[in-house]
């Protein structure tokens, strides 16, 4: 028989952090969860990187804009203990190819720097048996 939590929230506020490397990362706490497996994870409707192809002379053409997405984070599946959890969930950058693959860099000498990266629409999703119970939206997240 399926068991749905009774009622879910959050205790606090969580909290979404950005790397030095662009990843994402909140934190929460959350209960009323029952004992059932619990995945949590981040979704972005769209990553939005702004990239400098950098030749070995330092004479470098404009920057770039790419656009990725939607972005979907690793899931983390998590057992409440006394219907509670205490997590994060991580949304990475788009890797270091697909930034080179989006640069597009006039020689493969060059290299590709991040200038920016700017997650839209984030969303963290608390999931039991495939169905949100719980989310939290963040907007938009800028460097």
């Amino acid at each position: 028989m399926l068991a749905l939590a009774a009622s879910p929230h959050f205790i606090g506020t969580p909290t979404v952090t950005k790397s030095d490397t662009g990843a994402l990362t909140v934190s929460f706490k959350a209960a009323g969860l029952a004992n059932d497996a619990t995945n949590a994870f981040l979704t972005a409707r769209q990553v939005t990187v702004e990239l400098q192809c950098v030749n070995p002379g330092g004479n470098n053409p404009p920057p770039k804009t790419a656009t990725f997405g939607p972005q979907t984070g690793p899931t983390t599946t998590i057992t409440p203990r006394n219907g509670q959890i205490t997590a994060s969930a991580t949304l990475n950058p788009p890797t270091q190819q697909q930034l080179e693959d989006a640069a597009d860099c006039p020689n493969p000498n060059w290299t590709v720097d991040t200038l920016s990266i700017t997650y839209t629409d984030v969303t963290l999703h608390i999931q039991q048996n495939g169905v949100d119970i719980l989310s939290r939206s963040f907007g938009t997240i800028d460097p």
